[in-house]
């Protein structure tokens, strides 16, 4: 007697809808993209009991035909392709023909859709993916989609889903999702008749974003706009000092679908290196666009995964974008600019080969004119506020503003406070300066300067050490000889698991050698490339720095101040500390007179 048999389409049917549908908010996710795809303008979500009772999504649409309606329903049925190449050049949100029957598997469906040259609407009725009734229906051009009882024929899927409360949060997180990567449609989302979100179409780029992200990221946000080749990354990325404590806030989009990709996170992760405090996430909303033969968007049943022709060179081209991005002159941020791969040595030069070494420095501050600071960065006594002469007052008591500026970006110091804080004069105001957090990062900065200027040094172990990698890693070693070597480590395979070690980088002598070797051909084999070196050598100037920096209660004088803040002004990420708290912040004249009602 055979073992094998059959399924009954039933249950093949809630095997497969189980692969897109895990929760109300995968229902929701897919009938919105549906309208997307339908070229809607106005999108409504109405929910009940967090979606479990009803979904309710409706628009306006190019609607559904009479006669296309039934086949709307049918699994691998789908308007968006007709033959295999068609997946290779895929644009449309859906393209699989799941979406719908999966629901109908596991829900009760109503759909009624209208076309724009229809004199009437029709409506079709399913449950437990039956054909109850289809009958002609009044309503404007447009579809609505209705599901209810969510999983009343799956008992159990229905016992993991959570609190009607948590239920809503993923609708109201994946509509969010959707509509910011769709800012040109209008999205209204309703839960047991009451409204929680509405956003019109937006009129401006930054408008959208500010609604899902909240105008005090846009405030704080940079603009990122890179082109290379037939890749472009455009979008807004947080300053460092605008993160969250989870990486909840953070949306890429490739060609207009959001997904979720380790690749990018590597590759954001590596651009932030150096400028976030510890523990700490960025925040930012990005669009990748390149060509749909080089990118697979069939990965994943929920679409939410891609893979890349090449993924070196997208890993490099959206870190490269987003590191020069957030070191650029704020008067440079929003220009559109060619970009080349990074390098370990000056990845702000690298990306773009016409700044100097001291402008790309200076970038990093946000202050001023990168130019005119560095022909600047001397000055000295010679421009302190006591050789200045004063500004006239006006009658109402404020200072006639200065018709040229001879200050530097970070101005000259004026004194010192609690042994913590150097007090500086710009032609802003007011600049505070942390003296550790900021003479940290120039040391920082210095250990990392003279080490890329320098051969790396390598030490030869007196006696080999040998260690067990495993098949895989072995062959990696013997693949990525030359990878190696290049990082300090002179490694040989010895045996079908096994490695010999004979030189380490001198500054990680007393590392991990296990350890560290593993976390190497970890990024090899992920990346095609590592820096699990540079990043162990970076955390020992890091520590170098913290220790030798200016402590806490020391005196200084004028001079050895307006020396730390020259230094700071042609230091690259003089921002931040190594820790990324921020080394200095700013009082405006204008807000200082405003606190002492100065002029009112």
């Amino acid at each position: 007697m055979s073992r094998i048999h059959r399924l009954e389409q039933v249950v093949a049917d809630q095997i497969a809808a189980g692969e897109v549908i895990e929760r109300p908010a995968s229902i929701v996710k897919e009938l919105v993209e549906n309208s997307l795809d339908a070229k809607a303008t106005a999108i409504d979500i109405g929910i009940e009991e967090g979606g479990v009772r009803q979904i309710v999504v409706s628009d306006n649409g190019v609607g559904i035909t009479k006669d296309d309606l039934p086949l709307a329903v049918e699994r691998h049925a789908t308007s968006k392709i007709r033959h295999a190449t068609d997946i290779e050049r895929v644009l449309t949100m859906g393209f699989r023909g799941e979406a719908l029957a999966s629901v109908a598997a596991v829900a009760k469906l109503d759909i009624c859709s209208r076309p724009q040259d229809a004199t009437n609407a029709w409506a079709l009725r399913l449950e437990g993916g039956k054909e109850v009734h289809f009958k002609p229906q009044g309503r404007p051009t447009g579809t609505t989609v209705e599901v209810s009882d969510l999983f009343y024929n799956t008992p159990a899927r229905r016992r993991f889903l959570k609190t009607t409360r948590s239920e809503l949060n993923q609708i109201t997180e994946i509509t969010r999702v959707l509509a910011l990567g769709n800012p040109l449609c209008g999205f209204t989302l309703r839960h047991n008749g009451r409204e929680l979100e509405r956003m019109s179409s937006a009129r401006t780029a930054d408008e959208r974003v500010a609604h899902v992200l909240g105008q005090d990221f846009i405030d704080e946000a940079i603009r990122v706009d890179i082109t290379r080749n037939d890749l472009r990354l455009w979008g807004w990325v947080g300053s460092p000092n605008f993160t969250r404590s989870n990486s909840s806030r953070q949306f890429f989009y490739v060609n207009g679908r959001s997904v979720q990709d380790y690749l990018v996170a590597h590759a954001v992760k590596q651009a932030y290196k150096d400028v976030l405090f510890h523990g700490r996430h960025p925040v930012f909303a990005l669009f990748l666009e390149l060509e749909p033969t080089d990118v697979d968007v069939n990965v994943h049943p929920t679409k939410s995964e891609v893979r890349y022709r090449n993924n070196r060179m997208v890993h490099d081209f959206i870190m490269s974008g987003i590191y020069h991005s957030l070191r650029a002159d704020p008067t440079d941020r929003s220009r559109h600019v060619e970009s080349d791969l990074v390098t370990d040595q000056d990845p702000v030069i690298a990306s773009n080969p016409n700044l100097s070494v001291g402008t790309a420095r200076q970038h990093s501050l946000g202050l001023g004119d990168p130019d005119q600071a560095r022909k600047q960065w001397w000055l000295s006594e010679a421009l302190l506020p006591e050789s200045r002469e004063p500004a006239e007052s006006t009658e109402d008591g404020n200072l006639a503003e200065e018709t040229e500026s001879v200050l530097p970006p970070l101005g000259n110091a004026i004194g010192q406070l609690k042994g913590a804080y150097i007090l500086s004069e710009n032609d802003e105001g007011l600049v505070v300066v942390d003296m550790h957090a900021a003479h940290e990062r120039v040391l920082y900065e210095e250990m990392k300067a003279h080490r890329g200027r320098n051969e790396l040094a390598r030490q030869r172990l007196l006696i080999p050490e040998t260690l067990d990698v495993g098949v895989q890693d072995a062959e990696l070693v013997e693949e990525h000889a030359e990878e190696l070597l290049n990082v300090g480590l002179v490694v040989e395979r010895a045996g079908p698991t096994t490695v010999k070690l004979r030189e380490i980088p001198a500054l990680l002598a007393t590392s991990d050698m296990q350890t560290l070797l593993s976390d190497v051909l970890d990024d090899l084999r992920e990346h095609g490339q590592t820096d699990a070196v540079s990043a162990r050598e970076h955390q020992i100037f890091a520590t170098m720095a913290c220790h030798n920096a200016i402590r806490f209660n020391r005196r200084l004088t004028l001079d050895e101040m307006n020396a730390l803040l020259r230094k700071m002004e042609v230091t690259e990420n003089a921002g931040q500390c190594n820790h990324g708290r921020p080394t200095f912040r700013t009082q405006s004249l204008k807000d200082l007179d405003r606190k002492f009602l100065r002029g009112q």
